[in-house]
């Protein structure tokens, strides 16, 4: 059947809107000139509608605040964790951003709703092509191609909704984790077990895996094998997969060499060899107030608009980066008392302006060292993680003992991976309390015990309303801690 259904027509309309005027994206072409029915029922149309999934994915789907783009996640991400702060002058404007508040787990609140429709209009737009890219005539390896993107892009939006609306797999396997749609339907579902949600993720990549097998993409801007396995490292790092997390990331380690520490000093606005997913900007989609440089520029990042919203913290800077040559942190421009980062840094002084990185290789090399040091085999772990403290010109750990040597890869992580969005991931995979202090160089006394309700999301109010299968997350009012 060449054409599913009339839902369709409505699934289609918003991709249509969002393309139009963004040519340059992906070197996109117009497709005001295509109707839907041209989109399902054709190579050219399908691909069309997969560009239009990678623009809504990395700029946003009109949800308010967007905190659910790569860059939006690293920032959400991040400010978990105990190494940065927000700037307590701008709390106000940035609100979604502080730590632990119920703007960040709240049914009615915007970050909630707001990660879940837009997660769920780019599932919708990829099932679209998924429902249709085996009907249509044309080239296998071109269909192929579109088909392993199109699941790639569902499984990324899959293990964030199930990391962010439930505790993490080895303790909730059981518990509710999300709907999976596996066609583009507005027909409610009640939530998928954990474990049934990640076998989902799973199958994806791994199809996605054999189907891009060919594929050779023309910038980095695309979803490769490359991107599938990066992917599947991760998802089988946060299972307890050990084994499997070690096999896709030496995929990665053996095919991407680390940046040079002058690459690494020049502002991550710039793809290089490094890079396995990064955006390239015109002058005509530069996201320069949804960026990294922005973010972090309090006058000396050169953005096109500085926010003066994240703070490397105290502790941090005088203690763990101590004489460490990625402390990339100068006197804050406009505050005496804290510091700034120089490590994301807008180069360009007018459009198009720095590229976005999103996934770089010196991740994988610390999951490869992880899961190695976690089978015991404490011997490749170490020389892993001393050829990325070589590379960087820092301190090379010595401890061969299997528990200090995990601490030493975890605190690397923080290390090499400052800002880049690894904080709220590894607080609930490892099962960490989160301790702020003023002490710390935060402005603030706050702390959450390990497992904590505060730090997933509740489901949307109006999907618990309208969908009687839909059963709420616990309120961290009055349940607190998740038990497993």
């Amino acid at each position: 059947m060449k054409i599913r259904n009339i839902l369709y027509t409505f699934l289609l309309g918003s991709t249509l809107l969002t393309m139009s005027g963004c040519d340059d994206f992906l070197n996109t072409s117009p497709t005001g000139s295509l109707s839907d029915s041209q989109i399902i029922t054709s190579v050219a149309g399908l691909r069309s509608e997969l560009l239009g999934t990678y623009r809504l994915m990395r700029d946003g789907a009109g949800y308010g605040p967007n905190v659910y783009s790569p860059e939006g996640i690293m920032a959400l991400s991040t400010t978990t964790g105990i190494d940065i702060m927000i700037n307590d002058e701008q709390v106000g404007d940035f609100w979604y951003f502080t730590t632990f508040s119920m703007q960040r787990y709240d049914a009615t609140q915007p970050i909630p709703i707001n990660m879940w429709n837009a997660m769920y209009k780019i599932i919708s737009n990829a099932n679209i092509v998924l429902a249709n890219i085996d009907n249509v005539s044309g080239d296998q390896d071109a269909k192929d191609e579109i088909k392993g993107q199109a699941l790639a892009i569902r499984s990324r939006c899959y293990f964030n909704l199930v990391r962010f609306y439930q505790h993490t797999y080895i303790i909730a396997k059981d518990k509710p984790g999300v709907p999976v749609y596996l066609e583009p339907t507005l027909t409610p579902k009640a939530r998928a077990t954990v474990a049934e949600v990640y076998k989902q993720i799973v199958d994806d990549l791994t199809e996605a895996e054999t189907l891009l097998t060919k594929y050779t993409r023309p910038t980095k801007d695309y979803y490769n094998i490359d991107v599938v396995r990066f992917l599947l490292a991760n998802v089988y790092l946060t299972m307890n997969d050990w084994a499997n997390a070690e096999k896709y990331a030496h995929y990665i380690t053996t095919s991407y060499s680390l940046m040079s520490m002058d690459e690494y000093k020049a502002g991550f606005s710039t793809v290089n060899k490094e890079w396995v997913v990064g955006y390239i900007q015109t002058s005509q989609d530069y996201w320069w107030y949804d960026s990294h440089a922005c973010w972090y520029d309090f006058g000396q990042n050169n953005s096109p608009w500085q926010a003066e919203l994240f703070i490397p913290v105290k502790h941090f800077v005088e203690g763990i980066m101590k004489d460490d040559p990625r402390n990339l942190t100068i006197v804050n421009p406009l505050y005496s008392d804290k510091y700034a980062s120089t490590k994301f840094r807008e180069l360009k002084d007018s459009g198009p302006y720095g590229d976005l990185f999103d996934m770089r290789a010196a991740e994988m090399y610390l999951v490869e060292a992880e899961a190695a040091a976690r089978q015991n085999d404490t011997g490749t772990a170490l020389q892993i993680l001393n050829k990325l403290q070589k590379e960087r010109g820092a301190k090379v750990s010595t401890v061969t003992a299997k528990d200090a040597l995990i601490d030493e890869i975890l605190l690397e992580r923080r290390k090499e991976m400052w800002g880049e969005g690894l904080d709220y991931f590894d607080v609930m995979r490892l099962q960490k309390s989160v301790t702020k202090t003023k002490e710390m160089g935060f402005y603030y006394d706050v702390s959450v015990p390990a497992n904590s309700n505060k730090l997933i999301m509740m489901i949307p109010e109006k999907e618990v309303i309208n969908n009687s299968d839909m059963v709420q997350n616990p309120n961290p009012t009055t349940d607190p801690v998740f038990t497993p």
